[in-house]
């Protein structure tokens, strides 16, 4: 069984000022920050600036200065969503998988580096 087949299904997003709620199939309920969101960002630019703590705490920063308002949401196949912010990086992919990991206040990289390419 792949670790796919235990992840519950996405039920439900609603959009708030500086957050969203996202409830799971499992009834698991979940406020997510759009800061959060932005900061683990799986963008090829964002993702590298959370290896270094230097870095991690300029990204920090950075987001932290940003006016945010709700993003638009859309679907990205049946694997994951795009958030379109009017401040901030719109170029990363959150698969269901890892929006269930930040819901459970989870390290979606694993703690592991990121590394180009699928190779």
């Amino acid at each position: 069984m792949s670790k796919n087949d235990d992840l519950p299904q996405l039920n439900r997003l609603e959009r708030k000022e500086e957050s969203m709620l996202l409830t799971w199939s499992n009834k698991l309920e979940s406020e997510l920050s759009y800061r959060t969101l932005l900061y683990w960002c799986p963008c090829a630019k964002c993702s590298p600036l959370r290896d270094d703590e230097d870095t991690a705490s300029e990204l920090e920063s950075e987001i932290e200065k940003l006016l945010l308002s709700k993003p638009q949401v859309s679907k990205v196949g049946r694997y994951a969503l795009k958030f379109e912010f009017s401040d901030g990086c719109n170029s990363g992919i959150f698969t269901f998988e890892r929006l269930f990991r930040l819901c459970n206040e989870e390290n979606p990289d694993d703690g592991k580096p990121y590394v180009h390419g699928a190779w």
